[in-house]
């Protein structure tokens, strides 16, 4: 009957979507690496004198460097820095100065990254996230930073990459924007997601 024609369509079409939503939650953040380690020292840098050195490059400055190799792309991106604050202001005028942290990741390997975040310290726990050429550096729970909690990271390693693919995410919203407000939120957005 034309009633039961309609209700195997309707429930086709809802285990579909139900799959999709499945199969595109799936693949947020699944190009992203996390590794979780504490700060063993800090001091500032030239980022550009840094990423020459093999520091990962981090932050919104880094970000905008990673993202299109063009300078003039990145003074114009960089330009809305009347918006966008301290960084990227400092970038526009040819200030690339940032912090290089090391980091000694949990698996006992060291890590470096150039980062316009200054609000990081010797001894916290962070996650050093990333995605290709881009980076990203955050603090976390001390939990994290602990042999003991492997188990536990594993079990939420996707909800924890979904939040590095947000902050991601949100930085190429920034570099994106064309007005006042669009560059206001994508950067609030950015000091949300990315900065713990």
């Amino acid at each position: 009957t034309m009633i039961k024609k309609i209700s195997f369509i309707s429930l086709t079409l809802v285990l579909f979507s139900s799959w999709l939503t499945t199969a595109q939650a799936a693949k947020k953040g699944a190009n992203i690496t996390i590794r979780h380690g504490v700060v063993e020292s800090s001091k500032q840098v030239e980022f550009q004198s840094s990423a020459a050195g093999g520091a990962l490059v981090g932050g919104i400055i880094g970000y905008n460097m990673n993202t299109d190799k063009s300078k003039s792309k990145q003074r114009r991106r960089t330009a809305g820095g009347a918006v966008l604050g301290g960084a990227a202001r400092r970038s526009a005028e040819g200030d690339l100065s940032g912090m290089e942290y090391t980091v000694k990741i949990t698996d006992g390997s060291v890590v470096k990254i150039v980062t316009d975040q200054t609000q990081i310290h010797q001894g916290d726990c962070v996650a050093v996230e990333q995605a290709g050429e881009s980076a990203n550096i955050r603090r976390v729970d001390n939990t994290m930073c602990e042999k003991e909690s492997e188990s536990a990271i594993k079990q939420i390693e996707q909800e924890i990459k979904e939040e590095a693919q947000e902050c991601l995410d949100a930085k190429q919203q920034m570099l994106n924007a064309e007005t006042e407000e669009q560059m206001d939120i994508a950067t609030r957005k950015v000091k949300m997601l990315c900065n713990n």
